[in-house]
């Protein structure tokens, strides 16, 4: 049975970016729908919605860290076309890896319209050392991502997303729980999970965080009035963005 008072410090095979085959791409797509059964994009949604209305005819520049498959800015911007009146966002996302990076311009073209896939820019860049000036950005956020670092990186990543962003930060991750951690093992063997979920799903959730451990971080990073919120089912929604 494996411990769960701290995070391990494991890699993930989604980390290896040697893998470049349908490993790598399987696990992309099932990502996708993990998000969509299992509160993903709605505990992201809960907050940014409200962000999002509150700019009404003004353009909201949005950064996404980590961003995989892009399905995060995908879902935004479906959501922004289909209000009335449909709202304005330019989303960039970014990933370390220039073969997801890749797949994820390609799987964008296939899903969206010419007029949807035109607000999102998808390129390879480091989180650890974000190539953007300050403040360039109304919002940036992380969704399932921050889990993939040490503690000591963590920090450095939420003070260059504070930094680039005007309005603040989102952080979706996961909550290390027992509950979680044989719930997931259990979907990924039961259901036809790729070989890189059925490693990486379970392996996540012991890299998540307690609410103690994202609080740190956060105040190691210096993030001023931020709030922590608990989401079914093992969500935590790490925020400083205020209306």
């Amino acid at each position: 049975m494996p411990s769960f008072k701290i995070r391990t410090d494991t890699d993930e095979l989604m980390d290896d970016f040697s893998i470049t085959d349908t490993r790598l791409t399987k696990a992309l797509e099932q990502l996708r729908l993990v998000n969509r059964w299992l509160s993903g994009y709605s505990t992201t949604m809960d907050v940014l919605i409200p962000f999002l209305r509150s700019r009404v005819g003004q353009t909201t520049r949005i950064l996404d860290l980590g961003t995989g498959i892009a399905d995060f800015p995908e879902y935004i911007v479906r959501w922004a076309m289909a209000q009335s009146p449909p709202q304005v966002v330019e989303i960039v996302a970014i990933d370390a890896n220039p073969v997801t990076v890749n797949y994820a311009q390609k799987a964008l073209q296939t899903r969206l319209s010419p007029s949807e896939s035109a607000q999102i820019k998808v390129e390879v860049a480091d989180a650890l050392s974000l190539p953007y000036p300050d403040n360039s950005f109304d919002l940036a956020m992380g969704a399932m991502f921050l889990h993939h670092f040490s503690e000591a990186k963590a920090v450095t990543i939420l003070q260059a997303m504070q930094r680039v962003s005007r309005h603040g930060i989102l952080i979706n991750d996961l909550h290390r729980h027992p509950l979680a951690y044989y719930g997931i093992y259990a979907l990924t063997h039961i259901l036809p999970a790729s070989p890189m979920m059925q490693n990486d799903g379970p392996l996540s959730v012991l890299r998540g965080f307690e609410r103690s451990d994202l609080a740190k971080i956060a105040q190691m990073a210096g993030l001023k009035d931020f709030s922590l919120r608990w989401y079914f089912p093992f969500r935590w929604l790490l925020s400083t963005v205020h209306l």
